[in-house]
């Protein structure tokens, strides 16, 4: 093996001690991704595809919010009776729509 090899291989991020020590902010989930899920006079549950043991019904596109895919639970604020259950991304779209947020 080359000298140069050697040295190109202690560089990497998973070698360095000090790259790792930092590594439990990029596994937090982020706020902003929160921001963009919050609608005014709506409660937002975020459901990681671990949680979610059904398959539901989409009521933005109508298609399926399969087994073991993340999603969001979205229902008016004190009427948890009319929680629905979305894809995160059309929540999103939901959400711009209202709120007259353009990409």
């Amino acid at each position: 093996m080359s000298k140069g090899s050697r040295k190109k291989r202690a560089t990497r991020p998973w070698q360095d001690p000090a790259a790792m020590r930092n590594f439990g902010d990029l596994l937090a989930p982020s706020h902003s991704e929160d921001d963009e899920l919050s609608l005014d006079g709506y409660e937002v549950r975020r459901i990681d595809g671990l949680r979610a043991g059904k398959e539901y019904v989409c009521p933005a596109c109508g298609n399926a919010v399969p087994t073991g895919e993340g999603h969001v639970v979205v229902w008016p604020i004190g009427d948890s009776d009319l929680r629905r259950h979305w894809h995160r991304h059309c929540w999103r779209f939901e959400v711009r729509r209202e709120t007259g947020v353009s990409e």
